[in-house]
């Protein structure tokens, strides 16, 4: 993925979670490594599905599953620090949705990523498209 200069804004991203970079998280030279960096992505991603998942009923609301995840290395954090993690939604359709995520240390993006969240059986419920819609990225 070769990600659009909105989004290396962290401006431009409607959800934003801080994260510690723990010392587990970096290699020898005190860099973040890029299973950790996954996780910063899926911790703020897990939150968005969590939120989705209580505005219906449970027996109306469908599994959500990850289809697909594309990321960008772009830059360095190091340990200590927090990683800002930038949140908002690329598209929206009826059974699935692209989760657009940024990682920003002291407003600088290191990192960019896509991530293709389906509804295994049946279509995104009325309520859950509507908070999507207010989380579309520019």
């Amino acid at each position: 993925m070769k990600p659009t200069p909105a989004r290396l804004d962290p401006a431009g991203y409607p959800l934003h979670k801080p994260v510690p970079i723990r010392f587990a998280d970096v290699d020898m030279f005190r860099h973040l490594n890029n299973v950790a960096t996954g996780q910063f992505y899926e911790e703020a991603r897990y939150e968005l599905l969590a939120e989705l998942r209580g505005l219906v009923p449970r027996e109306q609301s469908p599994a959500l599953v990850i289809a697909n995840v594309d990321t960008a290395f772009l830059g360095q954090a190091r340990y200590p620090g927090t990683i800002d993690v930038a949140t908002g939604i690329v598209r929206v359709g009826e059974r699935s949705i692209t989760i657009g995520q940024g990682l920003f240390v002291e407003g600088r993006c290191i990192g960019c990523a896509d991530s293709i969240v389906v509804a295994a059986e049946g279509v995104l419920a009325p309520p859950i498209r509507d908070r999507l819609e207010s989380l579309i990225l520019p």
